[in-house]
Order: C-alpha cells, then structure tokens, then sequence
C-alpha cells in the first residue's frame, strides 16, 4: 500500500532549487505551459504545493497572482471579468501523475493551497474536456464561467472557472 503525505504547501522563497525543479517537471509534463520564463512564474508564485505518494513526488499546483497581461488575455477570451479586486488569485498548475489519478488528490492538494487564500477571489482554468478537474473546483466552491475558449498552447478548449468572495466581501462600514 502507498503512503499517501499530507500535502506540503509553502512559498516558492522556502524551496530548495532541487524542490523549484521537480515543481517544473511536473508543470511541464502537464502540456499546459512552455518552459520559456517558467522557473521565474514558479518562484514568483504565492505559495507551492507538492503531494508526495511515498518519496515520489505525484502532484503539484500553486496558488499565483497572474499579472494584468494574463489575466486579461484569460477574461477576454472567456467573455467574463476578471478584476483583481475581485480575483487577486489563481488556482494553477494543478498536475497529478496519471499513475497517481484517481485518487481524489487533486482536490487534496488544491485545498492545501486555497487555505492561503482565505475568503479572497481565486480564479482557475481547466481543459473543458477535463470532468474530473471541473468536479474538484466545484468542490471547492468554483463555478464554471463565461465561454470554453481555444487554448493557445493546442487544439483543446479551456474553461474558466471562479470562485467568488463571499458576498459584502468588499463593502466597508463607515464609522
């Protein structure tokens, strides 16, 4: 039987280069993203989580702050707002190994991650030929939004997907 750890969420500050480059491997082996500027969107990510099955490392994601140029491109093409008022955050890079699926650890490894962004907004893409990805964001309160858009990376669509502050979340009460 595999041991199953609790996932390790921390800032990309506290990772070893040796943790930064595992990180990579699986981003990359996901197919969702070129290695170009990678390692620095890695580092410059808010926090990083590694779900471990024994000492092999099966799972990863992270929690970003996406800059205006991305985030833009993403709700211009899904036809929904993004503000980062609203939204400061993404759900990102969730990768689990296709011999580790199945399992639920995405959602495992996902919550570990949004526990650091509190009640705040978090947005997160997904392949909209992707049904099990979409039922971990809707356990974690995302809901599908805008249109399925053509991915640059290939000939898939992706779906967007938000999970909204709480409502009254950014009103203030004046004294």
């Amino acid at each position: 039987m595999d041991y199953i750890g609790k996932p390790e969420s921390k800032s990309p500050s506290n990772c070893s280069d040796a943790e930064i480059a595992d990180f990579m491997v699986l981003v990359l082996a996901g197919g969702e993203v070129t290695q170009q500027g990678l390692e620095n969107r890695v580092r410059s990510a808010v926090r990083l989580s590694f779900l471990r099955e024994g000492e092999s490392l099966v799972g990863v994601a992270a929690l970003k702050r996406p800059n205006s140029e991305y985030r833009s491109s993403v709700a211009s093409m899904a036809g929904f707002a993004l503000p980062s008022s609203n939204f400061p955050y993404e759900l990102g890079w969730v990768f689990i190994l296709p011999s580790a699926r199945g399992k639920k650890y995405s959602l495992l490894i996902s919550k570990a991650l949004l526990a650091s962004a509190g009640t705040e907004g978090v947005f997160a893409t997904s392949r909209a030929d992707n049904p099990l990805m979409h039922r971990t964001l809707g356990k974690l309160g995302f809901s599908s939004s805008g249109n399925a858009y053509s991915s640059r990376r290939g000939g898939y669509k992706l779906q967007l997907f938000v999970r909204e502050p709480p409502i009254g979340y950014f009103l203030t009460i004046d004294g």
